[in-house]
């Protein structure tokens, strides 16, 4: 993420819905999203497939990359690598309308943001109510690490690698670890 210079918040709504860029808006600043590297990538798409699948006739809803979340506590407009909404997805404007009754987020590491998906981001993100999972994907360890929100408010953290499954109980779904990152063999000459 590169900032950009700083505008007020309703600068940001007034200018988001014609942006080419997708821009998150932190503590007053403006940060335009750079592109991911093909790893991100091939993990994201194929998060989106299985969770999609495993959400199939259930209350909950997923959203990739391009659904902008609000987390109303805090003013904080971002773009999650997925997020899920069980129950009645809501959504407030302006455009485009960002949710704001996440049950989950997932994030897919890169280096350049992995420090913020670890510290600030989470941070903005605990403050929602309605949150019960956030999770960390690492494509290079091929590892999944999540917090759970526990009984008075208090994170539960747990963490997976490379194969078995993934259980968000939380939301009664079950994940293939290994089909999460399964697309990323093929990114190699030897895949």
């Amino acid at each position: 993420m590169t900032a950009a210079p700083t505008l007020t918040l309703e600068d940001y709504l007034a200018t988001e819905e014609a942006s080419e860029v997708k821009r998150e808006f932190v503590n007053g600043e403006i940060f335009a999203m750079a592109g991911a590297e093909p790893e991100h990538n091939a993990v994201r798409e194929q998060l989106s497939a299985e969770v999609a699948i495993g959400l199939r006739g259930r209350r909950c809803q997923s959203f990739s990359a391009d659904q902008r979340l609000l987390v109303t506590e805090t003013d904080y407009y971002c773009y999650p690598d997925l997020v899920i909404a069980c129950g009645f997805p809501e959504f407030v404007e302006p455009k485009p309308r960002s949710l704001v009754n996440p049950t989950v987020v997932m994030e897919v590491l890169s280096s350049s943001t992995e420090s913020w998906d670890r510290g600030g981001k989470f941070g903005h993100y605990q403050r929602c109510p309605t949150l019960k999972i956030y999770a960390l994907l690492n494509p290079a360890a091929r590892r999944i690490e999540w917090y759970t929100r526990g009984e008075g408010g208090r994170w539960q953290y747990q963490t997976i690698e490379r194969e078995g499954t993934w259980d968000l109980e939380a939301i009664g779904l079950t994940l293939d670890v290994a089909a999460i990152f399964s697309q990323l063999d093929r990114l190699s000459p030897q895949g």
